[in-house]
This record gives C-alpha cells, structure tokens and sequence, in this order.
C-alpha cells in the first residue's frame, strides 16, 4: 500500500460530464510530490500552448502533496494552478485551512478540471462517489451564503467548501478561491479560472486517515512546534500577520501611496497589535495546527455589520487598502477584508489596483468623466467600499479595474502605465525590496520578485527552500528545517529520500514553471522590477537610496546560473533538462515552443 498517497487523480471534463480516475503510479508521485510540480505537469503536458486562459481546454489543477492531510501543523495546505487570466503566464495559488486535507482524507490527490459546463455546476466529491450538481440556485450568492447552503442541501457540517464569489463568475482577472470563508488561493486569477468554466464549488467530504510509513516522527513533530510555540511562532499565534508593520515604517519600506512613501505615521491604528487589543477574539487555525496564525476577533461598530467567519484582515490586506491607499480606519478596514472575501477578491490585487488608479486620479490621468465621478481620494474609505462593489460586479469603473492594474493601463493609455507596480502583470505584494539593505527579508523580496514565475508573489517561490515546500504544499510559516522537513518527507512516505533528492524536485517545478511561461511567450524582459521600485521612497531613512536595474540584472543572471539555465535567455540547457527528466516525451512540444520563443 502506497504511503503519503492513494495513487488516485480525480478527473473531471465539464464539456461532456465525463468522470475518471487516473492512477499515474508511485514513480510520478516520487518525481513531483504534489503541489506545483504537479501542476504544472498537467499544464506542459495537456494545455494547448497560447489558449486563452478562458479557454474551456485550459486545465484547473487542485494539488495537495504528500504531506498533505498527515496530522502535524503545517500539513493542512493545497496549491491551485492554471494558465493564468491576469498575466497570461504560470498561474498558482496556495490556501491553507482544511479543505486540502479533506481531499487527500476523501482518498484523492488531486483534480485535474477542463471543459466548460453548460450552466453552474458544483463538484460532490467523496471517496466513493464524485457528482456534478446543478448549481444555478448558488450563482451570484456570497461565499458564506453558499456555504450555508450547501452543507444542509448535502446534509452534512462538516463538508469543506472550495468556492468561487461573484467576483469569479463575474470573470474578474483576479478573483480567488475562497475555502471555508478565511483560506484563500489568492493570487494569479484561479477564481476567474474556475468562472469560466461555471463551476461554483466543489464540497468535499472525507473520513479516511492519510497513510504514513511511520507515524512517530510525526507525532514528534506536532509535540515540538507545541513545546516551542512561544520561541518560533510567537508573533503568528498571538498576532496572526501584520504585527511587523510598525517595524517596516520605522525601516522606511512600508509601502504606502502606491508604493511612493515609505513611511505613513498611522501606521499603529491598523495593525494586528491593535486589532488585538481592539477586537480581541480567539485564532483560528488550519487543519492539526497548534500555531492558530488567523484573526477571528468581534468587531463592533454601527457602520458596518461584520461577520466573524469572514475573519479579520491579515498583512496583505492591512498592508493592500491601510498603509498603500492611507485608510487609518480599523473598522472599515474589516468590512473591506469581509467584502472581498464574500466577493472572493484578491486583496492584492484589488488593493493594487486601485492604488494604481488613486494616483492616475490624482495625477489628472483619471478624470472625473472615466470614474462616473467618484473623487478616487487617498484615505477615503467609503470610495474604496464603492469600488470594490463595481470590481467585483464589472460595472461602472469597477469593469476597467476588474482587468487588474497592467491591463488597465494598457487599455487606458495615457502614459499611465508607468505608475503600475507589478511583475509580469501580477501586482505586487506589501513587500518593500528597496528595504533591503535593512531589512532580511526585503533582501529575499529582492531576489524572490523579478524571478518567481507568478510574477508579484511574495511568499519567495522561487527560492530554493520555498520552491520545495511549494511542491510539498508545505506552510512557510512552520519554522522547520530542511532535516526536520526531510524526516517528515520520509517518515510520511517510507521512500529514504535524501536532501539532494528534495533540492531536485524543488528545481524541476521551479523548471517546469520556466518552460511553461517561455512557452507562453515570457522571456528575460519580463524578469525585471516595475519602474517605481527604481525611484527614491519620498519620505523615511531610505529616501536617498536607489534601487539599481543593474542590480537587479545581477540578480536574474545568478538565479538563472544556479537554475541551470542559460545566463542570457533564461532556457534550461538540454543538460538541465535531462538530469531533470524533462526531456520525457509528454513534454516534447511543450519544450520545443518554450525554446523556440526565448531565443526570439
């Protein structure tokens, strides 16, 4: 019996309502662990090269990996990938919580989805049965509606639902999937994805324990992330994310105005400290989880009726609509964070956005005529409210800005472009990298942005040890060590893998994410830093330093040498991709489009 896996893929094709399952074996599970490897295994091998990402043939891939669903923290986590609708290149997006490991508990280690259903449709998964149901009674609902509403149509509380807003339906580039109301896959547009195919949901419902070769180290494991909570993940079990963000102003690379500043003094109103203090509230956490990293605090106040399920705002979201549009509202900030997640929005990316047009607004570019005049004004919270209603309906401005902020400056014009802060069409996350000489982590940004095969993905994909926890679907909060990683790789699937076997999976999906956005028409122009990260911040201790395109240069030139991948073009060397396994024949015509698009 197969330890770690169940050696079952679910297979849906929507166009024709066929059902199947592929039992790809234990030597594809050995070589891709899960997550992104997996992914973009099904992407390079099935998806038509140039389609559009709405194209009913563009495959929608929910990966766990190995570890997924094994009782320890940090295991909880699945990744969802496509060819993605907001920078036409490699699209992957994690989500924690528990529905990832409802899936491999459902004995399934991944859905590989195609086609387009004739009307709404949702997903009933379960080990025995799978089922597409008729969802036209969900469509244009909010996320806990639905939930709601599915779990007493199946009969059952405690089926997990991954889910797409009215953001996804409405086909917004950006939109989300939303899991269990609080864990999303948030980047890159995999909601709009799962729109275009109407589909609504898929509610899984498992009841079976995870094979492991051994269970000890595992338990062992859960015991030592418990005893040494207050040592490693202090900030994250009491705070959750944003506890950092008075450190960055004092740093001077809190971004803020659309990146522009680096300091903004209110900065305290907002951050988790005080929605702490303010709200109070228990953490929630994901599946086997003793660290409880994710906010769930009452928030009272007139204005707004806030439900707890959509929890509280974390960084990103603090960071996207506090600090980058100058909101010092707390309260209001919690109704934007339920609103997207209702919606099923990207923070990032809505934030982003919107603060791309808040400077085109202030800079004259934007007028009042383009807004149907709403005064786009830094620090007015009511607007970005309004604004976040038309995105996620396409209606009014909202359906220029539901094409996330680079496609809306090219269709704008207007020498608007410039002031997008983004990697190859992905907005940027809160992360500074002009706060690098500073800051450690700013420094990983710094080597992390231009390269990672998303484009403005924060959570350092592609870096060597983040990449392998990519394919293991393992969360980067846990402070483990590759030989604590290592163990529970082994002690899960009985394998005897070593710590160069583990750096190889790592390079072959960070590999296979390069081929693919070769193949689509990326290439080493698109591994570059947005304009406004080469400008001064305008206030704070970093405001005399600049940011080189020489250094950033450098950067892509080393990662491109480590990758084994040639220096200028940024295409693995057919030595790369033997020693691989990606001179395999499924990925043939995959590989001769990506090399014939980079020496172009």
């Amino acid at each position: 019996m197969p330890n770690g896996y169940w050696n079952r893929i679910l297979r849906v094709d929507l166009s024709t309502g066929r059902i199947w399952e592929e039992n790809p074996g234990e030597m594809f599970f050995r070589k891709y662990l899960g997550g992104r490897s997996l992914i973009t295994h099904y992407l390079l091998s099935e998806t038509p090269c140039g389609i559009h990402a709405f194209d009913p043939e563009n495959r929608l891939i929910f990966a766990p990996g190995v570890l997924t669903g094994v009782p320890f923290p940090g295991a909880g986590r699945h990744s969802v990938g496509a060819k993605s609708p907001l920078t036409h290149g490699f699209g992957e997006s994690e989500a924690g919580g528990f529905w990832g490991a409802e899936l491999k508990h459902a004995c399934w280690d991944g859905i590989v989805i195609h086609g387009k259903a004739e009307k709404p449709v949702y997903l009933w998964v379960t080990k025995d049965s799978v089922e597409i149901r008729d969802a036209q009674h969900f469509w244009g609902k909010r996320t806990g509606d639905v939930q709601d509403m599915l779990r007493e149509e199946l009969g059952d509380h405690l089926i997990r639902v991954a889910q797409i807003g009215i953001a996804g339906e409405n086909l917004v580039r950006y939109a989300l999937v939303c899991h269990d109301l609080i864990y999303m896959a948030g980047r890159t547009g995999m909601g709009a994805v799962m729109g275009s195919k109407n589909l609504k949901a898929i509610a899984v419902r498992g009841k079976e324990r995870v094979p492991m070769a051994d269970s000890k180290p595992i338990l062992e494991t859960a015991k030592w992330v418990l005893s040494t909570m207050e040592e490693k993940h202090y900030r994250f079990h009491h705070y959750g994310t944003g506890s950092v963000m008075i450190g960055k102003h004092l740093e001077g690379h809190m971004p803020v105005r659309n990146f522009q500043d680096g300091q903004w003094e209110p900065v305290g109103q907002i951050d988790a400290l005080t929605y702490k203090d303010r709200y109070g509230g228990k953490m929630e956490g994901c599946y086997a989880c003793s660290v409880r990293c994710k906010k769930h605090g009452l928030v009272q106040d007139p204005r707004f009726r806030i439900d707890p399920r959509y929890g509280g705002p974390e960084y990103e979201t603090l960071g996207a609509f506090g600090t980058n549009l100058m909101i010092d509202d707390l309260a209001l900030l919690c109704e934007i964070n339920q609103r997207v997640n209702y919606y099923g929005l990207d923070s990032i990316s809505t934030g982003g956005t919107i603060a791309w047009a808040m400077e085109c607004y202030e800079r004259g570019i934007l007028t009042d005529e383009d807004t149907g005049g709403l005064q786009l004004k830094w620090g007015d919270g009511e607007v970005v409210l309004e604004l976040v209603n038309q995105i996620a309906e396409r209606r009014g401005l909202g359906d220029l800005l539901a094409e996330g902020a680079y496609r809306a400056a090219q269709r704008l014009g207007r020498d608007s472009e410039r002031y997008v802060v983004h990697v190859k069409g992905l907005e940027l996350a809160f992360h500074d990298p002009r706060g690098a000489s500073v800051a450690p982590f700013m420094e990983t940004m710094l080597k992390n942005y231009p390269v990672a095969p998303t484009g403005g993905d924060h959570t350092g994909a592609a870096l060597p040890d983040m990449a392998l926890r990519n394919c293991l679907v393992l969360c980067q909060f846990l402070q483990y060590s590759d030989e604590q990683i290592l163990n529970l790789v082994n002690a899960v699937t009985g394998w005897g893998l070593t710590s160069q076997d583990l750096a190889l999976v790592a390079r072959r999906g960070l590999t296979m994410a390069r081929l693919f956005n070769l193949r689509e028409g990326k290439a080493r122009v698109d591994d570059r830093l947005p304009d406004r990260l080469h400008e001064p911040f305008r206030l704070g201790p970093l405001k005399d330093k600049v940011l080189t395109c020489d250094t950033v240069e450098e950067v892509v030139t080393n990662y491109y040498r480590d990758q084994g991948w040639d220096e200028q073009t940024g295409i693995p060397t057919p030595a790369t991709l033997e020693a691989l396994g990606l001179d395999d024949a499924a990925y043939s015509t995959s590989v001769a489009a990506a090399i014939g698009w980079g020496l172009r």
